[in-house]
């Protein structure tokens, strides 16, 4: 897995700054999924380097018609324990998993959380 992770990382920086085709890596982030039929094949592009998810979770496609409501934000002031049982109700009533819930965190966040 680490020379996989390399090849990309090294692939990923030979691409022209801002191109399109490094963008297009970026925007396609996926990987592996606890239900695999109820998701799309993942795509094995490069990965995103300054991304906060891991290659696993960048490479995690998400499940198919995964449309959640409004996630709950978290900017640490209100209670945590609040927020992660709302923010977990959300993501399984719209049909999400442990690996949706991992790759929506990061859009739940705001503030100095998010930074």
């Amino acid at each position: 897995m680490e020379a996989e992770v390399e090849n990309l990382q090294s692939a990923y920086q030979d691409m022209p700054e801002g191109s399109a085709q490094q963008k297009k890596c970026v925007i396609h982030q996926a990987a592996f999924a606890h239900n695999e039929d109820q998701r799309p094949p993942p795509v094995n592009l490069p990965f995103d380097p300054v991304s906060p998810l891991s290659v696993a979770l960048q490479r995690t496609s998400w499940p198919l018609g995964y449309k959640p409501t409004q996630l709950p934000k978290y900017n640490a002031t209100t209670n945590p324990t609040h927020f992660l049982m709302a923010y977990e109700a959300t993501i399984a009533s719209a049909g999400g998993d442990d690996s949706t819930m991992a790759k929506s965190f990061v859009m739940a966040c705001e503030g100095s959380v998010a930074n």
